[in-house]
């Protein structure tokens, strides 16, 4: 009778490892698929990235910069909320008249040259002087009416974190 039940455990012990082992490749799976939808997004939006660059130095397209601040300020609180992903796409697709796959590619891309900056203020900082290069002073009033939306789509006000960013933005465009 011993016997069996040492048998039972050796191979309940081994399928709970072989559930584990197929769990973990699943997940893994699942982490590698996002990782290419990033940079699927970015090559369906025509990014390049340039060698020996900060890749938010190397956007050359300044819907993408906004789309990297607006990433970067909803994040500066906590963690995208959907309704910020929806309110972000919504703003993009009125304002750069583009469709909601398009838009939901931008904010991929924002979130992916957010996180290759190191920290929302640096990607705010880097993608503000994209956006005044590319687009100049005139892009200031959708930007920042974006921004807001966003930050303020869970219900939230401005926090200090974020009112300093949009100040960033300003003085990049050269309108504070």
């Amino acid at each position: 009778m011993h016997v069996i039940l040492g048998i039972l455990a050796v191979l309940a012990a081994v399928a709970f490892w072989l559930y584990r082992a197929r769990q973990v490749r699943e997940d893994a799976g699942e982490v590698m698929d996002a990782a290419n939808d990033v940079r699927l997004a970015a090559r369906r939006l025509l990014y390049k990235r340039k060698h020996n660059t900060q890749p938010a130095d190397s956007v050359d397209d300044p819907r993408l910069a906004a789309a990297g601040i607006i990433v970067a300020v909803a994040t500066m609180d906590q963690p995208i909320s959907q309704s910020e992903i929806s309110a972000m796409t919504s703003g993009m697709r009125q304002t750069f008249e583009i469709d909601e796959r398009e838009a939901l590619d931008m904010v991929s891309f924002g979130r992916w040259v957010v996180d290759q900056c190191g920290t929302n203020d640096e990607a705010v900082r880097r993608l503000s002087k994209v956006v005044a290069q590319l687009a100049g002073p005139e892009a200031e009033p959708d930007l920042i009416r974006m921004i807001t939306e966003v930050a303020t789509a869970d219900g939230a006000t401005l926090g200090e974190d974020e009112t300093d960013a949009i100040q960033t933005v300003r003085r990049a465009l050269g309108t504070a």
